[in-house]
């Protein structure tokens, strides 16, 4: 996790065809984009989108290709590739969630399929960012000083009471850097 907010996009859903209802898939999409350029705030942003194509599987394949050029990876996939049992024109659709640290996710998406509806939500998340980097901060301090205080220990207790706190920080360290 590194110290400048990392941006991730949330999925997208796409159909073939139509059903007989005319319906598309829906998708989902999540951004944390950094705008430190205006205030350094760290926002994550949401976006649902349905898409529809023609070409199914070029546009699977593509966003498949351009979430790992982005740095990406698919959250979950659930895809339906329909059947010729109960209708002349079968539906194929896939749901996706997507985690991308790149807004321009959505271009790729468009340019490819139909868009037929999208909605963006974004939700500010600076302050939950400062207080983690400020706790993070904390226990490495704490962590510091627990080594020295372990280098001048003399008694095995001492040095297992320490070695037990020190395992804490190090497991609490290690999910503030997740989490940020």
């Amino acid at each position: 996790a590194a110290p400048e907010a990392s941006a991730y996009e949330d999925g997208f859903g796409m159909t073939e065809g139509y059903d007989s209802a005319g319906n598309a898939q829906d998708t989902s999409t999540t951004v944390p984009e950094e705008t430190a350029a205006i205030a350094d705030r760290k926002l994550i942003k949401t976006v649902n989108m349905d898409v529809e194509t023609r070409e199914y599987d070029k546009l699977l394949s593509a966003v498949e290709n351009k979430v790992t050029e982005l740095g990406g990876y698919i959250e979950s996939l659930d895809a339906y590739n329909g059947s010729t049992y109960y209708s002349y024109r079968s539906t194929r659709n896939a749901n996706l969630t997507i985690r991308i640290p790149k807004e321009e996710f959505q271009n790729t998406v468009s340019e490819l399929g139909n868009v037929t509806s999208r909605s963006e939500n974004v939700q500010d998340v600076t302050l939950t960012y400062v207080d983690l980097q400020s706790h993070r901060d904390a226990l490495q301090t704490e962590q510091e000083r627990l080594l020295q205080l372990l280098e001048q220990a003399e008694s095995i207790e001492d040095i297992i009471t320490i070695e037990q706190r020190l395992s804490d920080v190090r497991y609490q360290l290690e999910s503030m850097e997740s989490q940020l």
